[in-house]
């Protein structure tokens, strides 16, 4: 009777072990690579709730014990908080979409939360090599996609990419994610070989200028600057790098920096926070549709192109306030704990989604897409860590 008994919890912890170790660990791995290969968004959505959500749902249905770790993490709970006023703010919200549809979304975000958790808790080894392994793959996918740029591009063409990118701006988010993994992984100062990080961030910065965006060259930007209080004197090198660089690019090719000028940006600012004003502490509700009629754009803009914006004009100040706390809590927590190399990665992953969200972006809580590299992505990474430290040293 007692080895019947047994049987299914072995079987169970067989299952949860091939999750944990097998299944979740290849779906990260697509998350991070499959927009390069996969033919378009929706099935690279269906790709993440068949390798991420369904697997990591499972996988706490089997032992639900681990959660326990997950409900103990800042992050975690802000996010749960965030995710709760959001729904809340549906009662007023001028969404088109209905509820339902709507209410899955903060779901799919925190099956990526107790996904990355759950592999990080398992062997946190397995899950940094995960993530260096998809972007050695984002780097050779770069690599591709510029040879055949340059092969087939007409003149003033920007770069879009293949398999589900859809256009440069949302292209560049990628890349600049991948980019700035490997210029954190050469300051953090944990290579073997010091010169793997600078080969592979090459053919992503060449992708990144092929796209024609400045936003995730502001990104790289400031994100080196943060990184002087993670790694110290190597960051001076690279904040005096991008100096110098900038200003060789404005003296050969000052149109590469400055024909598009300011992208109508202040003035879209302006009208974003006037219309803020009239809902300024609950919000106009989760994805409320506005316009802002910008003079000399010649047709109505409906994305204010700030992350922050956007959160304030649906979820206004306290949802604002709740995403605020968020990010306190993850870069406090990688300030805390930066002697650490994995911190410090995470830290300039998280620094530059935040940054390149500051003049693009507005989707902050999608269905799996390009978004999810300056937001999601980075805060999973470090909420999985954080998780695995506290765990290893309760």
């Amino acid at each position: 009777m007692q080895l019947l008994s047994s049987q299914p919890d072995a079987l169970r912890t067989r299952l949860f072990d091939f999750i944990t170790t097998r299944w979740l660990v290849g779906g990260y791995l697509v998350l991070l690579t499959g927009l390069f290969w996969i033919p378009d968004g929706s099935q690279y959505t269906k790709f993440y709730y068949a390798l991420i959500a369904a697997p990591a749902l499972l996988a706490v249905m089997l032992m639900p014990r681990q959660m326990k770790p997950l409900l103990s993490e800042p992050v975690v709970l802000c996010f749960l908080l965030l995710s709760a006023w959001l729904l809340l703010t549906m009662g007023w919200s001028r969404a088109e979409d209905s509820f339902g549809s709507l209410a899955k979304r903060p779901l799919y975000v925190f099956m990526l939360f107790v996904g990355c958790a759950l592999i990080a808790l398992r062997n946190e080894e397995r899950f940094l090599k995960t993530l260096r392994i998809g972007a050695a793959l984002g780097a050779l996918a770069a690599l591709i996609n510029v040879a055949w740029f340059m092969h087939i591009a007409a003149p003033g063409e920007r770069l879009i990419g293949t398999g589900a990118l859809r256009n440069p701006l949302l292209t560049s988010h990628v890349l600049g994610f991948l980019c700035t993994y490997w210029v954190a992984a050469w300051l953090s100062r944990n290579e073997r070989h010091d010169w793997l990080p600078i080969l592979m961030a090459l053919p992503l910065l060449a992708a990144l200028l092929a796209t024609g965006s400045r936003t995730p060259l502001m990104g790289l930007a400031l994100t080196s600057v943060w990184m002087l209080s993670m790694s110290g004197k190597r960051a001076m090198y690279l904040v005096a790098a991008l100096l110098l660089g900038a200003a060789a690019a404005y003296l050969v090719a000052p149109e590469i920096i400055l024909q598009r000028g300011t992208s109508f940006r202040p003035e879209l600012w302006g009208d974003a926070w006037r219309q803020a004003g009239q809902h300024l502490w609950l919000g106009a509700g989760y994805e409320s549709k506005f316009e802002f009629d910008i003079p000399g754009v010649g047709h109505l803009l409906h994305d204010p192109h700030n992350v922050e914006l956007a959160v304030l004009l649906e979820l206004g100040m306290i949802g604002l306030g709740i995403w605020a706390i968020m990010y306190g809590f993850a870069l406090l927590r990688c300030l805390h704990l930066r002697a650490l190399p994995q911190f410090q990665i995470a830290s300039a992953l998280l620094i530059y989604g935040l940054c390149a969200g500051l003049t693009e972006g507005g989707n902050y809580l999608s269905r799996p897409n390009e978004s999810w590299f300056l937001i999601w992505i980075p805060m999973a990474l470090l909420g999985a860590l954080s998780i695995r430290h506290r765990q290893a040293n309760a």
